[in-house]
């Protein structure tokens, strides 16, 4: 049970970094299907497959929340810094204007 707490965990926090859409409910719907088949084949009771499931689903989306806060916080900090060109912009002067020109 612990492995899958991890390895939801790794993957969600891969997808939050990575995809801007909502990818979770594909993913829930295909690791389900994945920890299902293969909880099956092993020979686990009912219980034990949707206990399996819903702590893949619950920690999957914690992950995915903590990847893409971890994104948006590191994003935020990178772009907070000005490149030193753009701090100091040269201003345009212009000559006044004398009232006899025309």
């Amino acid at each position: 049970m612990s492995t899958v707490a991890i390895f939801s965990l790794l993957i969600g926090s891969l997808l939050g970094g990575r995809f801007r859409i909502f990818i979770l409910p594909p993913a829930i719907v295909l690791g389900a299907t994945i920890l299902g088949v293969a909880s099956v084949w092993q020979g686990h009771d009912s219980a034990h497959i949707v206990v399996t499931i819903l702590v893949f689903a619950s920690v999957l989306q914690l992950g995915y929340f903590c990847g893409a806060v971890l994104v948006r916080a590191r994003t935020a900090a990178y772009r907070g810094k000005a490149a030193p060109s753009i701090v100091r912009q040269p201003q345009l002067r212009l000559a006044p204007r004398k009232l006899g020109d025309g």
